[in-house]
């Protein structure tokens, strides 16, 4: 926004979706917002924002950093914090300064982790324990946040009334994303997710053979591969064997046991089956968080495109792919996930070509239709009601408790 009005004008046919954000941004430039998230702040209610990058956030890509200071500007005046948490020893957001040693297993704990996915790793073994623990969301960085979180389900979990106790993008079936999940503290969901996720690294130090394990392996929908199978993620091109692929994904697979057990002995009484039902609030991942990809699929190349076209020359076919694309992002998802997957996909993800120095800003720069989606992310406000996706009952349920095999 300017002293002169707005930056972007709301075209007319998105009048009915969009209006500009009510009550004030923060003001503070991306240097002065960062500054503060290299700080140690205790945690004094639920809404925390969680997120990690192993080497601090000042190691963070350009256009991570510029998602998370959005984050802020869109979430604090709501009361949310912010935390980037980090394995830098001494660090003031060290892990183990929000975590026990006994709920980690070692590999993180004593930095024995290996493989070429240890950040992608450590944040999946952190996840967990920190919303059982405080509470709120946790995202990944690669997330640019379109709606405040009060917006998407936190009103929601919030509110007395309501059975939701969790929300979550919801893949396919009973997969969900793990890139965005949102919780109440001390949910019974989230402790035995954490839990037996933690089962599963016990004695490892990288996640191959994951799938060895019978816990996963003998889930019917996961021995035939269909998370990797999934329709909507078609156009992701994965080259990755599957089997190594469901082992990268193995927080998620952990998450889908626990759906489909009715456990007989739990102490408490817990149910995972019914509470998926019950009491998680999903919403569709493809149309939530995969705007940009709906329209122009999940080739790096073809999004970067879209990003960098002039806004312009609004007589060629890049520009009408580009407004088509953006307008449809800013109208009817909740974030827009920018994906990596490094070395799994025939062709690199929008998130591996930001990260390349010769492509460095182009998520921001001026005059391109990237401007357009930074501006709209802060200062648009949806009009809509996210869908709700239904949580449906497994195909099988299995009486079986967290540690046993089927």
């Amino acid at each position: 926004m300017t002293s002169h009005g707005p930056k972007f004008e709301i075209p007319q046919e998105f009048a009915s979706q969009l209006r500009y954000r009510e009550g004030s941004v923060d003001q503070k430039n991306d240097e002065e917002l960062l500054r503060g998230l290299t700080e140690h702040v205790p945690v004094t209610s639920e809404k925390n924002i969680w997120a990690f990058w192993d080497k601090g956030i000042q190691c963070l890509p350009a256009w991570c950093r510029r998602n998370i200071c959005d984050w802020m500007r869109i979430c604090s005046g709501t009361g949310w914090t912010v935390r980037v948490l980090d394995v830098i020893p001494g660090s003031p957001n060290h892990f183990l300064k929000f975590l026990p040693k006994d709920m980690l297993p070692s590999a993180i704990v004593e930095d024995e982790m290996t493989g070429p996915y240890t950040g992608a790793h450590s944040s999946d073994l952190l996840s967990g324990g920190l919303l059982y623990l405080f509470g709120g969301t946790y995202m990944d960085v690669g997330c640019i946040l379109l709606r405040s979180l009060d917006d998407i389900a936190w009103d929601e979990l919030e509110d007395s009334s309501s059975a939701y106790r969790i929300a979550v993008p919801l893949a396919y079936g009973q997969t969900a994303a793990n890139h965005f999940v949102m919780s109440r503290k001390g949910d019974p969901f989230i402790k035995r997710w954490h839990e037996l996720w933690i089962h599963l690294w016990k004695g490892r130090k990288d996640h191959h053979g994951l799938f060895d394990n019978p816990l996963l392996s003998n889930i019917p929908a996961l021995s035939t591969y269909d998370p990797v199978k999934s329709a909507k993620f078609s156009t992701l091109g994965v080259t990755m064997e599957p089997r190594e692929f469901m082992e990268y994904i193995g927080q998620v697979l952990a998450w889908q046991r626990l759906t489909l057990l009715e456990d007989p002995g739990d102490a408490d009484g817990f149910n995972g089956a019914e509470y998926w039902q019950k009491h998680v609030f999903a919403f569709d991942s493809h149309d939530e968080c995969f705007g940009l990809e709906s329209c122009v699929g999940f080739k790096g190349e073809t999004g970067l495109k879209v990003l960098t076209t002039s806004m312009a020359d609004t007589a060629t076919d890049e520009y009408q792919t580009a407004y088509r694309a953006i307008w449809r992002t800013l109208t009817g998802s909740s974030m827009q996930k920018v994906s990596h997957y490094k070395g799994m996909t025939q062709d690199p993800c929008l998130g591996t070509l930001l990260d390349m120095p010769e492509h460095e800003g182009k998520d921001a720069a001026a005059g391109t239709f990237a401007e357009l989606l930074r501006f709209g992310a802060v200062h648009f406000q949806q009009t809509r009601k996210i869908e709700q996706v239904e949580t449906n009952p497994p195909p099988q349920i299995f009486k079986k408790g967290l540690y046993e095999v089927f």
